[in-house]
C-alpha cells in the first residue's frame, strides 16, 4: 500500500487487543452493556444481553480515553444489534464506534389454548401463560387487552401477537351516542350522532343535532363517549 493510500485508511484500522487494551476494551463492552440494558428497561420485562462480536478500538491520540454511549441500532434490543459508542480522549470527542450485542428476552407470554375462531372475544379460559426466553414474535401479547377480538383465526399453541386483534367496535358510524363533558363538580350530557366507528377508548367523531361541525371524544361504553 502507497503511504497516501495508507494514511487515507488510517481511520478505519483498528488495534488488536494487547494486554495493555484490554481494559479499554472491557469499559468500552460494558458501556454499551449498560446502555443497553437501560433502554431495555423503559420497554418492560427483563432483557438479557451478551458481546456478539468482540469490540476494536480505533486508533486515538494519547490520553484520557472515555466512553459515551449514544444510540441502539433498533429500537427493541433483541436478537443482533449494536450500540454507537463516542470514543473521547481528555474528554474530547475523537470517533465513533459500534459495539455489536445479542440480547434476549426473558418473560411470559400468551398462548392460545386452543383453536380460536376469527373474531372471538378473548377471556383467561382461552389462553395459557408460559414462560419464554428468547425473541419473541413482534407485539407478543403479556397480558389481554380490554376491548379487542381476534381479527384471524389462530392455532392451538400459538403465541398470540397485537397483531392478531382488532378493536370491538362499540360505536357505529351513525349510532346515537350519548356525550358527557365534565368540569370540576359540574357535568353536561346531550345525544349525539357518532360519525366514525371506534371502540373502547379510541377517539370518535360525533355530531350533535343541528349542528355540521364535529367533535371528538372518547368511547367509555356501548354508546356512551366523554368529551376530551
Amino acid at each position: 500500500m502507497r503511504p497516501a493510500a495508507l494514511l487515507l485508511a488510517l481511520p478505519a484500522l483498528v488495534l488488536q487487543a494487547s494486554p495493555a487494551e484490554r481494559p479499554a476494551l472491557e469499559r468500552l463492552a460494558d458501556t454499551a452493556l449498560a446502555f443497553a440494558q437501560a433502554e431495555a428497561a423503559k420497554l418492560g420485562g427483563e432483557h438479557r444481553f451478551k458481546v456478539a462480536q468482540p469490540p476494536r478500538l480505533p486508533m486515538t491520540r494519547p490520553g484520557a480515553l472515555a466512553f459515551e454511549a449514544s444510540h441502539l441500532s433498533k429500537r427493541e434490543p433483541m436478537g443482533r444489534f449494536f450500540v454507537v459508542v463516542a470514543v473521547k480522549v481528555d474528554g474530547e470527542k475523537v470517533g465513533m464506534v459500534r459495539v455489536d450485542l445479542e440480547g434476549t428476552w426473558v418473560g411470559t407470554v400468551l398462548r392460545a389454548k386452543g383453536d380460536l375462531a376469527r373474531k372471538t372475544e378473548l377471556t383467561d379460559e382461552q389462553v395459557e401463560p408460559g414462560a419464554f426466553e428468547g425473541v419473541p414474535p413482534e407485539g407478543a401479547l403479556t397480558a389481554l387487552p380490554e376491548g379487542r377480538r381476534l381479527m384471524r383465526a389462530v392455532p392451538a399453541g400459538r403465541i398470540l401477537t397485537r397483531a392478531d386483534l382488532e378493536v370491538i367496535p362499540l360505536v357505529q358510524s351513525g349510532d346515537k351516542v350519548r356525550l358527557t363533558a365534565s368540569h370540576e363538580a359540574l357535568s353536561i350530557s346531550l345525544d349525539t350522532i357518532a360519525r366514525s366507528r371506534a371502540g373502547l377508548g379510541d377517539r370518535v367523531r360525533l355530531e350533535a343535532p343541528g349542528s355540521r361541525r364535529a367533535v371528538t371524544a372518547i368511547v367509555t361504553g356501548p354508546g356512551e363517549a366523554r368529551l376530551q
